[in-house]
């Protein structure tokens, strides 16, 4: 663990404990072991630090999801009780987290907390909406987002049980639990029944997926950028290289969805070249295809 992540654990533990108002940077200095003026060497405010606490959660959590939904070898059955059993273990190693957000604490510290947290809400949605339409097909297509919806309702009270009520739960046995509930919520379904979320509110939600999608080629873009800049300060940029960057920089500014593998083909080839900032390339484009 690097120190940018050891003062997010610590201020995490200290904003479920404490609440996040009542948590001065001293404190959370204090808990890392180092001196307060140190920590602004990483972090500009406390409103940051609280930011990169969910992105830093979510971002780990989305990636060990997306590296379930390579697995060819697993059912979409399969991968959806895996990726939920992940989720599950995650919040309960990071039970401050869930103390946080269940405690309605993250939305009252600025605005870009609130759009954060309706940003991963929406993804959240999104990804159950999909993985329900995978699992069981067309018949449920008109009330995915519905079946979404209770899913997220479910499994967030029993989080709740496990992080703000401390009750031991049998976490192996969660995932497999809930997915048959959602098996005669489905059953139940009819096609005379008319479904509660309808597809303008859907809309709203791929929209805001779309938005953050074009978050994140921004920021590749801009690495890419940066990349440039630096080689050209370092005495230049060899033609190859500079090709394979502006191929690159056009997947991800001209083409509807960048593909996958010419984008891991180009990547391999600047790790060889060990071009500057290559790790922190290779980290935005891993969010870009994360589910």
């Amino acid at each position: 663990m690097n120190r940018k992540e050891e003062i997010i654990q610590a201020a995490m533990k200290l904003f479920a404990q404490k609440g996040y108002h009542a948590t001065s940077m001293q404190e959370i200095a204090e808990q890392c072991g180092m001196a307060k003026g140190s920590i602004y060497n990483y972090f500009k405010s406390k409103e940051e630090i609280a930011v990169s606490i969910f992105r830093y959660h979510y971002d780990v959590l989305f990636q060990k999801i997306s590296d379930i939904a390579r697995d060819e070898t697993l059912s979409a059955r399969e991968k959806f009780e895996k990726q939920l059993l992940i989720q599950i273990e995650e919040f309960y190693r990071h039970k401050e987290l869930v103390q946080m957000h269940m405690g309605e604490q993250a939305v009252k510290v600025n605005d870009e907390i609130r759009q954060l947290v309706f940003l991963i809400r929406a993804k959240m949605l999104n990804w159950y909406r999909q993985a329900i339409e995978e699992i069981y097909g067309e018949k449920v297509r008109n009330f995915s987002l519905d079946c979404a919806t209770m899913l997220n309702g479910m499994l967030k009270e029993y989080l709740f049980y496990i992080a703000i009520d401390g009750k031991e739960l049998h976490l192996s046995k969660t995932a497999p639990f809930l997915l048959r509930r959602m098996d005669a919520i489905v059953a139940s379904m009819s096609e005379r029944e008319e479904p509660l979320l309808t597809i303008e509110v859907m809309h709203d939600y791929l929209c805001v997926e779309q938005t953050n999608k074009q978050r994140k080629r921004q920021q590749i873009i801009d690495c890419i950028h940066q990349m440039i800049e630096t080689l050209q300060r370092n005495g230049g940029v060899e033609e190859d290289v500079g090709r394979s960057l502006e191929t690159l920089k056009q997947e991800f500014s001209e083409a509807d969805e960048a593909r996958k593998f010419i984008v891991e083909a180009l990547l391999l080839y600047l790790e060889r070249r060990q071009v500057p900032l290559w790790e922190e390339l290779k980290t935005a484009i891993d969010h870009y295809f994360a589910p």
